[in-house]
């Protein structure tokens, strides 16, 4: 028998301090590059950093969002031979120096890397990639803290690197780092994070253990998305959805996500649709689609929403309307793309963890029904699916 999905972290987190002193410390004199983002040196966020030691061996600041392997290959050859890494950034960034520390690893062998991404070959035992430091600059994916991380393909094809030793080393959560992000920025991150912690209760992998986790992810940011829209800059507040986004970040790497993340994917891929938006405007769907399978199994939601159960996706829909996620979903998406999509939407590694069984064009279903309540002024037929898929129960 294999015990499958147990909960396991080595990743040490940190907090209470900045994050140039934690990282100081845990540098110590080792030979250190950074990976980061365009935007952070230019803002003079790095200054902190460079500082350090003798300074980093190299500074690789031009990650972009959704990091595709062509990009993580340019990564891995720019990599100095070092000691650690330190990743300062959000999830992209974070899942970008994963991919480049291990096809370093690797010897740049770009054939196993990929034998990895498209046919789930186990990466080589002897692979060593050196430690990597993460610190988070959104709350959203969890990447601090789990041993995964999405690639993109260039044939928009969305891959996952996995590998008990991509876990950080150490996760330094600085809460003053999130305080610059952008009001749909921090919308969207939250939406991820609430996505991977939904996903993981309605799971068949989910536990006691998961449960708790996700649940409290859900509650803070049920108490303080709105105030972080609110007030940006205050840190207690942004404190606590990096702790909502780290919890949902353990629950959903211990049981992976499910139906909304596989729904998500070429949202994201064809259209650009930012992905915590893309893996959360289905959710009050998929809800009302598993609670027909399972109600109970969503109890630890209802709990955490402070709804009964079957509230949960009627509350979950106005919450949505209140944070405005139509207006984001509007810009990129329209009734006639997501018409033309069925099995694009169904990735069996995803779906099947969904304790209800699906095809693609009910996840079609799914997905019209969610876009037109959030956007009924792009379509009159949000009342028509809504009854189809009522009828098809």
């Amino acid at each position: 028998m294999v015990l499958s999905h147990p909960f396991s972290c080595p990743t040490r987190v940190i907090e209470g301090h900045t994050y140039h002193q934690a990282v100081a410390q845990l540098l110590g004199a080792r030979r250190w590059a950074l990976i980061t983002s365009r935007g952070w040196p230019g803002r003079g966020a790095m200054a902190d950093l460079t500082r350090l030691g003798s300074g980093p061996a190299a500074i690789l600041d031009d990650i972009e969002p959704n990091p595709r392997v062509s990009s993580i290959v340019q990564l891995a050859q720019a990599l100095p031979d070092i000691d650690v890494v330190v990743a300062f950034g959000g999830g992209s960034v974070l899942d970008a120096a994963k991919g480049a520390i291990a096809l370093k690893a690797l010897g740049n062998d770009q054939v196993a890397l990929m034998a990895h991404l498209r046919d789930g070959v186990a990466l080589p035992a002897n692979m060593d990639p050196v430690p990597l430091i993460t610190i988070p600059t959104t709350s959203g994916t969890g990447s601090e803290v789990t041993r995964w991380g999405t690639i993109w393909g260039d044939d928009e094809v969305k891959y996952s690197i996995n590998d008990a030793k991509l876990y950080p080393a150490y996760a330094v959560l600085d809460p003053a780092v999130c305080t610059s992000m952008p009001a749909e920025l921090t919308l969207g991150t939250a939406l991820d994070a609430l996505s991977h912690a939904m996903e993981a209760v309605w799971n068949k992998h989910h536990s006691a253990l998961t449960d708790g986790m996700a649940a409290q992810a859900i509650r803070l940011i049920r108490e303080n998305l709105a105030a972080a829209l609110e007030h940006p800059a205050d840190v207690e507040i942004r404190r606590r959805m990096q702790t909502a986004a780290l919890s949902a970040g353990l629950a959903m790497a211990t049981t992976q996500t499910a139906l909304a993340h596989s729904i998500s994917y070429p949202f994201t891929a064809k259209l650009g649709l930012p992905h915590g938006f893309a893996c959360s405007f289905t959710l009050a769907e998929v809800a009302r689609y598993n609670m027909a399978e399972d109600g109970a199994r969503l109890g630890a939601i209802a709990s955490a929403l402070g709804c009964s159960l079957a509230a949960v996706p009627q509350t979950l829909e106005d919450w949505f309307t209140e944070l405005g996620v139509g207006k984001v979903l509007g810009r990129y998406v329209t009734a006639s793309f997501i018409e033309s999509l069925s099995g694009d939407l169904i990735s069996r590694a995803r779906a099947a963890n969904n304790i209800r069984d699906i095809d693609g064009a009910r996840a079609r279903q799914l997905a019209l029904a969610a876009f037109e309540k959030l956007c009924p002024a792009e379509s009159g037929q949000g009342a028509q699916n809504s009854a189809m898929l009522a009828s098809a129960e």
